[in-house]
């Protein structure tokens, strides 16, 4: 089981990024995604973080897990949750640069890819989910 949440410690937040070799942005807000040990509350080990800032536009800065564990299903939840979080804090756009994690991943996120960045309507995603969603 993995559970994503919002980072409030920005000590906690580098100790991740440290942890998954990713650079530490300390301008950003962040959430992460853990798996849990059996008593589903005690973190086992950090599998993913996003990065990212809010403005007139919000922009993930890193969505990333480590190389050798990608696990779809967390890192699309942990996107999910930060793009709820801007939606919910009255951002209408969000992107982000191609170079903020893996290829494999972004493509997977619901993103359009448009000149190196990908971006996202927020306002059409939570009035239409499913029409962003890849086969």
């Amino acid at each position: 089981m993995f559970t994503v949440k919002p980072i409030a410690d920005k000590e906690l937040q580098k100790e991740i990024c440290e942890a998954l070799h990713v650079p530490y942005e300390p301008q950003t807000l962040a959430y992460y995604a853990a798996n849990l040990k059996e008593d589903r509350e005690t973190v086992a080990e950090y599998i993913g973080i996003c990065q990212f800032t809010v403005g007139d536009i919000g922009k993930i800065v890193t969505l990333s897990c480590p190389p050798s564990f990608i696990t779809d299903e967390a890192m699309i939840v942990l996107c999910r949750a930060v793009m709820f979080f801007m939606h919910r804090v009255g951002i209408h756009k969000a992107e982000m640069s191609a170079d903020a994690g893996p290829d494999a991943l972004l493509s997977k996120t619901g993103f359009s890819l448009h000149d190196h960045t990908y971006q996202m309507d927020l306002d059409a995603f939570y009035t239409a989910p499913c029409k962003y969603e890849k086969e």
